[in-house]
């Protein structure tokens, strides 16, 4: 006999309420047990649900908060509008300014040629030996002399090259001088005779700006 034979044999020798009794008290052990073993997982997903709704609600209610921060007169476009505007005329002014730089920048690459600087003094005097070489002429020295000047405008530099060559060269060599970069102009010019070619003593005057 196995266990379900005798299970039913038991049973069916109780009475009715007694076997209604024995259910009763057997499905409260069992809902009993349920209970204990599934309470705690209840609680713990029940504060989870109840944790989520309370982030949920506020970010809700923060997204409604910003909505009604940013409508004007029902129109929630309103701020945007307006911060295209406000970049609209940035890039308007950032334009002009860059029209003004550019105009800037072109006066001062205009301006360099009668900036004094180290840069422009040291390519000039490199200048004077190559425009004398051009020239065929032979040169004995150059010397030069530096002023220091306050005024926005003045005389920076004095130099005296000396040189040997046909009369013609050395012409040609003083007006290659005066067509420099530099505002320049030859201030004195000494020729002395020789038995074979001609020779020149010439005082060179450079004016500029101090950057």
């Amino acid at each position: 006999m196995n266990f379900l034979d005798r299970l039913d044999n038991y049973f069916y020798s109780k009475k009715p309420n007694e076997v209604w009794l024995m259910v009763i008290l057997f499905s409260g052990l069992i809902g009993y047990l349920l209970y204990t073993l599934l309470s705690p997982i209840a609680h713990d997903y029940r504060v989870s649900e109840e944790r989520k709704k309370t982030q949920l609600t506020k970010k809700i209610n923060d997204a409604q908060s910003f909505l009604r921060s940013i409508t004007v007169n029902g129109d929630r476009d309103y701020k945007v509008k307006q911060l295209d505007k406000k970049i609209a005329k940035k890039r308007l002014e950032l334009n002009e300014y860059r029209r003004k730089l550019a105009k800037l920048s072109g006066a001062i690459h205009k301006l360099n040629g009668v900036l004094y600087t180290k840069d422009n003094w040291s390519k000039f005097l490199h200048n004077i030996a190559i425009k004398a070489k051009d020239n065929s002429l032979k040169v004995e020295s150059i010397t030069n002399e530096t002023f220091d000047q306050n005024e926005t405008f003045g005389k920076v530099l004095d130099i005296n090259i000396k040189c040997q060559g046909k009369y013609g060269n050395i012409l040609s060599f003083m007006n290659d001088l005066e067509q420099t970069k530099l505002v320049a102009n030859i201030s004195n010019v000494k020729l002395i005779s020789t038995p074979t070619q001609p020779k020149a003593d010439i005082n060179l005057t450079v004016w500029g700006v101090r950057p």
